[in-house]
């Protein structure tokens, strides 16, 4: 698959692995990228000295990818894997979504980054909104921010799903913006 493709058509899976050696977890990352055929989203390093990897293909491709981390390196430490996740939700990781002011504006913390992919996935799928960017983990500790938009209808929808889902030692804070300034939109694109 390409990046485009990736970005606007569905994909069967979107797994996400974290390492606590940024050298292991590379070479493990390079491993499945040569041994399967998944394509990589994102590869970023966190604080303090991990790495976080995510990556997407066939549901079977990716299970076996994620399984092949888990069993072959003793410096892996989480993971998770979506089934059918939202198409917009790796153009939102990767920040390649159009710039548009949809009506409110939501934003949503979660206290790491693989849960951020879940709450984006959930708050999409339970109200129809749109999401704007997913900031992952870097420079912040490990936590990750979602913006999404659309009616506040929508919005509140989105954020009452997360809350619902997500135990609350999982979740930062969220809001609601009903009427963003055009300067916060520029902001938060």
């Amino acid at each position: 698959m390409t990046h485009n493709a990736l970005c606007s058509n569905f994909v069967d899976a979107l797994a996400v692995v974290e390492f606590r050696s940024i050298a292991r977890g590379l070479e493990c990352v390079n491993s499945l990228l040569k041994n399967f055929p998944v394509e990589l989203v994102i590869l970023k390093t966190l604080c303090p000295g991990k790495i976080l990897a995510s990556f997407t293909g066939e549901i079977a491709a990716v299970q076996n990818a994620l399984e092949t981390a888990k069993n072959g390196d003793l410096t892996y430490i989480d993971d998770f894997m979506l089934g059918n996740p939202v198409p917009q939700l790796i153009a939102a990781v990767r920040g390649v979504t159009p710039a548009a002011d949809h009506g409110a504006l939501g934003v949503m913390e979660t206290f790491t980054a693989s849960q951020g992919f879940v709450a984006a996935d959930t708050a999409v799928k339970a109200s129809g909104v749109s999401l704007v960017k997913i900031h992952i983990a870097r420079g912040l500790a490990g936590k990750a921010h979602i913006y999404l938009t659309g009616s506040l209808g929508q919005v509140e929808a989105a954020i009452a799903a997360v809350e619902e889902r997500f135990h609350p030692q999982v979740l930062g804070e969220q809001t609601i913006v009903a009427s963003p300034d055009p300067r916060t939109w520029e902001a938060v694109w």
